[in-house]
């Protein structure tokens, strides 16, 4: 691995934490610096899929779905990344949780999730360019419920 492909893997890296912190601050305007204006962002809810164009549209999305809590974490798990050998795309994928708390019931739940993530450098910055999310599981820590889906096998390619 070249010390180039080192940096880009720690700078993808970074792009992740600095998208964790936005969604946890719920400071979802700097998500203008993270995500490409014409990036495609679709989420399947197992149920429900939504899709979106850019960081304006998902962050609206996000800020009103989050109306509901009073506590919310975004946690990454994991993270894998390929590089192409451009040097000026990537794929990977996320692993990640939301930690939440309902404001008017108390109840905490858990999700667990992936993203199918691709990045273009762009000025010299890696962002995220396109985005599909899968959620994996679902739990409701008061009910004792949970809702388990299958891994997307059409996403185990990065790029």
């Amino acid at each position: 691995m070249s010390s180039q492909n080192v940096e880009d893997q720690f700078l993808i890296r970074d792009l992740h934490s600095r998208y964790a912190d936005v969604c946890s601050r719920k400071a979802f305007g700097d998500l203008r610096d993270l995500i490409l204006p014409d990036a495609d962002i679709v989420l399947d809810l197992r149920g429900t899929t939504l899709s979106f164009r850019g960081p304006n549209e998902i962050g609206t999305f996000i800020a009103e779905s989050l109306e509901a809590f009073d506590f919310f974490q975004f946690v990454i798990r994991n993270s894998v990344v390929t590089i192409d050998d451009s040097g000026e795309a990537a794929g990977g994928r996320l692993w990640m949780s939301e930690m939440r708390r309902v404001k008017d019931t108390g109840m905490w739940s858990t999700i667990f999730g992936v993203y199918h993530d691709q990045y273009l450098k762009d000025a010299g910055s890696w962002m995220i360019a396109g985005r599909r999310y899968h959620s994996l599981a679902r739990l409701s820590h008061g009910l004792e419920s949970c809702d388990v889906f299958d891994f997307p096998e059409e996403f185990n390619d990065l790029i």
